[in-house]
């Protein structure tokens, strides 16, 4: 799909709030609100995974960059990550992180951060997990 300049407003907009109606949206962006909802349609056919609530002053947020060892499928065990309860995304990266896959996790306390953890280790061969380093999310802006 092809994304101009409409869209990338709409999104922008629905990144800042993704429950902004299709009148606000509409004023937001100077197109009509049938424009708008044709384009969110589309938007949410092609583009648009999911929409995830990020919850304030409750839990406990975290990036866990994960470097995984030669020959491990990347695609099979993000794949599996990305569908554990806690797991709020799963990246492949690259390109000076010294990790393989990027996850941020959203859990109740540290002690479901540890299992979390536990589970990343304890699921994977042996071997396709090298090493995770958990940075701790402070705050959003």
């Amino acid at each position: 799909m092809n994304i101009d300049s409409t869209d990338r407003a709409i999104l922008n907009e629905m990144r800042d709030n993704s429950r902004t109606s299709f009148v606000e949206l509409s004023k937001a962006t100077g197109v009509s609100e049938r424009t708008v909802r044709t384009r969110v349609k589309k938007l949410e056919e092609d583009v648009i995974q999911r929409y995830t609530i990020i919850e304030r002053g409750i839990g406990l947020s975290a990036l866990v960059r994960t470097k995984l060892g030669p020959g491990t499928e990347v695609g099979t065990l993000a794949g599996e990550f990305a569908t554990w309860d806690g797991v709020l995304t799963c990246y492949e990266v690259g390109g000076g992180l010294d990790a393989d896959l990027l996850l941020v996790v959203s859990v109740d306390d540290t002690h479901a951060l540890r299992e979390l953890l536990d589970r990343i280790w304890l699921t994977a061969p042996d071997g396709a997990v090298v090493e995770t380093h958990t940075t701790l999310i402070i705050e959003q802006y």
